[in-house]
């Protein structure tokens, strides 16, 4: 097989596809599935003279007609563009005085200019010639069974402050030694650039209640919005705390993302108390990780459970304790992301948190009244509280850090 490359300008592939010399639509290929706002995204990155995927045709020696292999909704939004099927979205980030001064116009309604512009944009062609049966298929499998970028990924090509923050985190994630130890998973596909990042939004938004949603993140790269100096410098403590606290543990503590980020947080919003120490910190999450171990390791809610989690705890009802620690397991383990899942691990940890100064006599005071109700709670013994679900519901959990 081989391929024969060329570069045709826009007017001159849509003419060869109106007039049937270029197939879009052969039988091994899908109808028009990309959204508008995906098609307007190739027609900006066209308009900016920015790179588009080269397009595989096939030759047919027979007909000499050629099919589209690889590149049929590019060519089928940019055919569409140019009929006027939809019209250029000038908001597309980042800003450019170029696409927003044609925001919302279509093909027919841009300058001659502008459109002779568009039209004389040249597309990498690659035609297959002389191929043998079963080649084209499989390179037609092979460009489209590539390993997909992770939301992490496509964040880290958006080059500026905003990433090199994240990095700088990570640099020390790894200097710590948490790496796949406290963090008990690995960097591959840049787990920890998303939960670091994914931190610092919470932090920045100074609420549970919003989630922190790979658009949203991407969002923030691609504007190159910078997080706060004090929020980069409370993730970065909280990193040397969880290191402290390895190092006391008789045991690997080893977080999954989901815990990994509840757990930044935590020590980010807990560090802002001035009558709470790093040592203090890295001393609770050691007994909490041990916990929660034992806990499973007991059977979870049943009744080796419910033994197990009342041992050591001094303010907390026994029933309201394995709730607790059960909501946190099982919110660690599904529907780990969602708002509410992280609301309640939080949550779960500020109760045991409060139980553990209690019993080191250490006193407690925050400017947050939903931490200051759940501290006068924990100290009054949580009468009449039986479950976390309701206890968030009744403290307004998580709606600011």
């Amino acid at each position: 097989m081989r391929l024969i490359p060329s570069d045709p300008d826009i007017e001159t592939l849509v003419r060869r596809i109106d007039s049937d010399e270029i197939d879009l639509q052969p039988e091994f290929q899908r109808g028009d599935i990309w959204p508008v706002g995906k098609r307007q995204r190739l027609i900006d990155s066209v308009l900016r003279d920015w790179h588009v995927p080269p397009i595989h045709l096939i030759l047919e020696e027979d007909s000499q007609k050629l099919s589209v292999l690889d590149g049929q909704q590019r060519l089928s939004a940019i055919r569409g563009f140019i009929h006027d099927e939809f019209a250029i979205d000038g908001r597309i980030q980042p800003f450019s005085p170029i696409t927003w001064g044609m925001h919302g116009q279509r093909f027919s309604q841009l300058s001659h200019e502008q459109q002779r512009r568009f039209l004389r944009f040249s597309i990498r062609i690659f035609t297959l010639v002389d191929f043998e049966p079963a080649e084209p298929g499989e390179l037609f499998y092979r460009l489209n069974h590539l390993s997909s970028l992770t939301a992490a990924e496509q964040r880290n090509a958006f080059f500026g402050e905003t990433r090199r923050q994240v990095k700088r985190l990570v640099d020390q994630l790894e200097v710590l030694g948490l790496a796949g130890g406290v963090f008990g998973f690995s960097n591959a596909r840049m787990a920890y650039d998303d939960v670091l990042a994914r931190a610092l939004y919470v932090l920045e938004s100074r609420t549970l209640r919003v989630k922190a949603t790979s658009s949203a993140l991407a969002d923030r790269y691609r504007k190159g919005e910078e997080f706060s100096e004090n929020s980069v410098a409370a993730v970065s403590r909280a990193l040397v705390v969880m290191a402290e606290s390895q190092r006391r543990a008789d045991m690997p503590l080893r977080l999954n993302k989901a815990t990994a980020q509840s757990w930044l947080v935590f020590f980010s919003v807990a560090m802002r108390e001035a009558s709470v120490s790093s040592n203090t910190l890295s001393s609770f999450m050691e007994e909490f990780e041990q916990k929660r171990e034992q806990f499973v390791a007991r059977g979870l809610s049943g009744e080796g459970g419910l033994e197990f989690i009342a041992e050591g705890v001094i303010r907390i009802p026994p029933s309201l304790s394995a709730d607790a620690m059960y909501t946190y397991v099982d919110r660690s383990t599904s529907r780990v992301a969602d708002v509410m899942s992280v609301t309640l691990r939080d949550l779960v940890i500020w109760l045991f948190f409060f139980d553990f100064l209690e019993s080191r006599y250490i006193r407690y005071s925050s400017d947050n009244a939903s931490r200051q109700q759940l501290y006068q709670l924990v100290n009054s013994g949580c009468e009449g509280v039986f479950s976390v679900d309701h206890l968030a519901f009744g403290l307004d959990w998580g709606v600011e850090l």
